[in-house]
């Protein structure tokens, strides 16, 4: 079983059809859709066959309700916390001409953890604990993913990495992140974020110099697709061509296809070539997912 810690949202994405015109109006195609990046992970692991169990806290709400029916649905086990107080997250998406998307989130109950939100007994049986950087990022939020990962080390169980957003990672102190959550298993940054962790705007450099804080490191390259290095040993895939229609969740999608194809024999050139076919996959979906 793979655990899978994170955020989980509604995803309200406007795909524009014309450029965004500030204090004015833009006809776009609108779709609800379930989303958040951690849910988002754990539904194309699922849909790869994997055993997954999601982790996260939505409010008590309809669409708390609404996202839980439908990790049940896509063959996730979900392993909700209720919160009374706040309500489900949601994320605004706004999807240019071309693919290019920005988000708008409001994390909701995703942004308080506690501890007992994370049953370290589910923790013990898993094959792989992966974490979706918001959690930590956010201050709010960082207890439970913390707790998470030491249970996960405490029981011998591998950690996986997406530090989820260059922006936050830049506002921290030069090697905050790694002060926090020690030394990772598999690290899945994109590009943004490699060079924000690393300090180093080309990826090969970038990829050398995070190879001090995991074991694997893995690169999302958008076009680019993938650039990964275990050891002295790299590996490269390029991205097939496709037409992009909406990148969000296309990063979610390729750590799903790179994890469950690494599990299956560590083979990371193998991964690297399945993260990006099903994250190309992803972006060329109208929906989310």
């Amino acid at each position: 079983m793979i655990v899978v810690l994170g955020d989980i949202a509604v995803d309200i994405t406007s795909r524009l059809r014309t450029p965004l015109v500030r204090g004015s109006d833009a006809p776009a195609e609108v779709h609800v859709t379930p989303g958040g990046s951690g849910a988002n992970v754990a539904v194309w692991l699922a849909r790869l066959g994997q055993a997954v169990t999601f982790i996260g806290r939505v409010g008590a709400d309809p669409f708390g309700r609404w996202l839980a029916d439908d990790l049940r649905h896509e063959g996730v086990q979900p392993a909700l916390a209720i919160d009374r107080q706040r309500s489900t997250g949601a994320i605004q998406v706004l999807v240019e001409p071309g693919g290019e998307r920005t988000m708008i989130p409001d994390r909701g109950a995703n942004a308080v953890w506690s501890a007992d939100d994370v049953p370290a007994g589910l923790i013990a049986q898993a094959r792989l604990l992966h974490v979706v950087g918001y959690v930590l990022l956010d201050a709010a939020s960082r207890v439970g993913a913390l707790r998470a990962m030491a249970d996960a080390r405490a029981a011998g169980v591998p950690i996986s990495l997406d530090p989820s957003s260059h922006a936050p990672l830049l506002a921290l102190a030069p090697g905050g992140l790694w002060a926090m959550v020690g030394r990772v298993t598999l690290l899945l940054p994109n590009r943004q974020e490699a060079a924000a962790l690393s300090g180093q705007p080309a990826p090969r450099e970038a990829l050398r110099a995070l190879q001090a804080h995991a074991r694997i490191v893995a690169i999302k390259l958008d076009a680019d697709g993938c650039l990964a290095a275990q050891g002295e040993q790299v590996w490269q895939a390029a991205a097939p061509a496709a037409e992009i229609v909406n990148a969000t969740g296309a990063g979610d999608a390729f750590n799903a296809g790179f994890l469950a194809r690494w599990l299956a024999d560590d083979d990371l050139g193998a991964a690297c070539r399945a993260g990006v076919a099903l994250g190309t996959h992803a972006a060329t979906l109208a929906a989310t997912r």
